[in-house]
């Protein structure tokens, strides 16, 4: 009979409950009490059956969070690669938005340059007209000086050069073309040349230095206008950061979410498991009930001994491969009560009585005819069984069958076909599992000799 292995704790559990519960259990975990010492055999299956299609239901409901468990797994391996990527987006906007701030501030550094350069010019030409406003006072005192010599010449001029003079619309032009200028003295003329000379140099220096500065004020302009754009772009790529950083909280959320779901999942596999191994020890208990009424059966035939010397091996001669021994059994975390055999072509071969005798036990109830994980809790992990009763407290079982051709009562020979391998009840595929019996408890299979038809 192939039993899957619980978890170390359902066992310690299972053990404890078997241990020091009488399994009377409350309405709620859906499990029969203990059968009473009046109960038929047909009662105490009933009770065995019903738990068994319990643990099935809970088997099944913990495949079924298992698979939700490993869907939400998934779920977050993707999430989780969703928040990898877009905080990678994240970073990467991050250095965007860096770069941008040294840009702007590359900006600044050049404005703040063109508004000193500009400050620099303004202060020059301030200068420059200072300059320019000495060089016209200095104008203004030797126009006064001239005043003085044309007074002086009007005084005493006898050539009638004075109505020319007094004509004139430009004193600067006659001054400086007049025959009668020249005659004032060349070191005057020379004086105020220098004087004019140097205030339209200056003039012409004010001009350029403002040139200079509507210059800058434009390339000023331009700076500003290169800001503002890298002042737009950053705070776009903060706002795409913003929506980058709300998706990557609710991702977070969401994976929060389903690892709250994926532990209540577990916590209620836990309690399946735990139900389960209530179940189970339910079972024992159980078991244990009907095996004393089996052997109490078989007292009644222990003074008439069917079996003769020897045992016919319960399949056809092909099949004597045996899967697992009687004794210890790793995978089962215990004793295995009986042989299996196996082999291929083995579904649907007869089964043969090993002796002669009364059946006294069939469990034909179990539909679960395929190899599983799980016990589909049928006849007590047996799923459709045969137990024999050859006398003298020997008895044989035959479980998993697929099909059962005798019934309870029934007298049968050594070599008679009573049923056909399958693989009910808690079987990993279809094989025969044979036990022996001697007053109840199990014994070594290969205690006794077989002939081989």
């Amino acid at each position: 009979m192939g039993i899957k292995k619980f978890p170390v704790w359902v066992r310690v559990c299972a053990g404890i409950l078997a241990a020091v519960t009488a399994v009377t259990l409350t309405s709620d975990s859906g499990l029969p009490v203990k059968a009473s010492s009046n109960e038929s055999m047909d009662d105490i299956r009933d009770k065995i059956e019903q738990i068994q299609k319990d643990n099935e239901w809970r088997a099944q409901q913990i495949n079924n969070l298992e698979g939700d468990i490993q869907d939400n797994e998934e779920k977050m391996e993707l999430v989780s690669q969703q928040i990898d990527g877009v905080k990678a987006e994240l970073d990467l906007k991050s250095q965007l938005i860096a770069a941008k701030v040294g840009e702007i501030e590359q900006k600044n550094r050049e404005i703040a340059a063109v508004e000193q350069t500009i400050e620099d010019k303004e202060l020059e030409i301030e200068r420059k007209r200072g300059e320019i406003a000495d060089l016209q006072e200095e104008n203004r005192q030797n126009l006064k000086k001239f005043a003085k010599l044309a007074r002086a010449l009007y005084i005493n001029d006898t050539s009638g050069t004075i109505p020319i003079l007094s004509g004139s619309d430009d004193w600067y032009e006659y001054f400086m073309y007049s025959d009668v200028i020249k005659n004032i003295g060349g070191q005057n003329v020379r004086f105020m040349q220098r004087l004019m000379d140097s205030i339209k140099q200056q003039e012409e220096l004010i001009d350029e230095l403002n040139r200079d500065i509507d210059n800058l004020e434009a390339d000023k302009t331009e700076l500003n206008n290169q800001k503002a754009a890298l002042e737009e772009a950053k705070a776009e790529l903060e706002g795409e950061r913003s929506e980058l950083e709300a998706d990557a909280a609710a991702k977070q959320s969401d994976l929060y979410d389903l690892a709250a779901d994926n532990e209540s999942y577990q916590n209620r596999i836990d309690g399946l498991y735990i139900d389960m191994a209530q179940g189970n020890a339910a079972l024992d208990e159980l078991n244990a009930e009907l095996e004393e009424l089996i052997r109490r059966a078989q007292q009644n035939n222990s003074d008439q001994i069917a079996y003769g010397d020897g045992f016919r091996w319960p399949l056809d001669s092909g099949f004597t491969r045996i899967s697992t021994y009687y004794g210890y059994d790793s995978w089962r975390n215990g004793n295995h009560g009986g042989i299996d055999i196996c082999g291929g072509g083995i579904y649907g071969a007869n089964i043969y009585t090993a002796q002669s005798g009364t059946v006294i036990t069939v469990s034909n109830t179990c539909p679960h005819d395929y190899g599983k994980e799980w016990s589909c809790g049928c006849g007590g992990g047996f799923g459709n069984y045969i137990v024999v009763d050859h006398g003298g407290g020997l008895a044989t079982l035959y479980a998993h069958c697929s099909a059962i051709y005798v019934s309870t009562g029934q007298f049968v020979e050594i070599g008679d076909v009573i049923g056909a391998v399958g693989t009910t009840g808690w079987s990993t595929g279809a094989h025969l599992h044979f036990e022996v019996r001697v007053n109840g408890s199990r014994v070594d299979p290969f205690n006794y000799s077989y002939q081989y038809v």
